[in-house]
């Protein structure tokens, strides 16, 4: 059904795409190109528990720009192989490189979405010599969020729904996480919620003396209602960490993910 779900909404979209299998050395990674080849190429990465092309829908509109190369991440409920990558090494960072190299580009832009920033920032500590901007979204691996919210917001009203599958528990947890969430984001969530192995690991948090060291220009948009990545938590120590960052957007009325249409105006694409 989490299949059927991914490629269900995969056909919903106007752009046109085309679908690789990459073979790295840490497992088998599903690429979704969306757009024209003649734009700057764009890599976008999804967070924890999702896919690309539910990422892509979130920020489709930077398709007017870029050609974008939608990553399904290892282990995740995606195409990918259900491959579990080791947060505490520099192994995602590594993994995105290979998928990187393989397409032989002169020249990209990164965009990623909480948890899809981690290989990101791991990645332009690698090399990041042919990246020419990057995007954050929610951005995970620089701060922690609020340990009290995240068990009384999202724990407790998960584990209520996979124990009693009343999906009034799964619609208060989504609630408090997503801005929106379209017809096949709620099912897919509630297939992944019931029938993923998740990952609830804590994904570390970047040194500062690694960071200080990213030389390309960053734009993090974060979210005051989000508990996960509190935004201004997340500008204080951007401000006094990061060498390059571009700009800082804090959307006021925003949660973790937010909608397409703030998103699309804060972009200005």
């Amino acid at each position: 059904m989490i299949n059927k779900l991914y490629n269900s909404k995969l056909k919903t979209f106007k752009t046109s795409f085309t679908e690789k299998d990459i073979i790295t050395s840490f497992g088998k990674t599903h690429v979704i190109i969306f757009g024209d080849e003649g734009k700057p190429a764009l890599f976008l990465l999804h967070g924890l528990n999702t896919s690309a092309p539910f990422a892509f829908s979130m920020v489709s509109f930077l398709a007017e720009k870029y050609q974008i190369f939608a990553v399904d991440i290892l282990g995740e409920p995606n195409q990918s192989d259900f491959v579990r990558i080791n947060k505490k090494d520099t192994s995602y960072g590594k993994w995105l490189q290979e998928v990187i190299n393989h397409f032989q580009l002169n020249s990209f832009s990164f965009c990623g979405i909480s948890f899809g920033a981690f290989p990101i920032l791991q990645s332009l500590l690698i090399d990041e010599k042919k990246v020419n901007e990057v995007f954050l979204i929610s951005p995970a691996g620089i701060v922690n969020g609020s340990l009290p919210k995240t068990i009384f917001r999202f724990l407790i009203p998960m584990r209520k729904f996979r124990k009693t599958k009343n999906e009034i528990h799964l619609k208060q947890c989504l609630s408090n996480i997503y801005d929106e969430f379209d017809e096949f984001t709620y099912p897919y969530l509630k297939e992944v919620f019931l029938h993923f192995k998740m990952d609830f690991s804590i994904t570390p948090n970047f040194k500062t003396s690694a960071l200080k060291k990213i030389q390309t220009p960053i734009t993090i948009i974060a979210s005051k209602d989000d508990f996960f990545v509190p935004a201004l938590k997340l500008k204080r120590r951007s401000k006094k960490t990061f060498a390059s960052i571009k700009k800082f957007i804090v959307l006021e009325n925003s949660k973790h993910v937010p909608a397409k249409s703030i998103l699309k105006a804060n972009f200005n694409i």
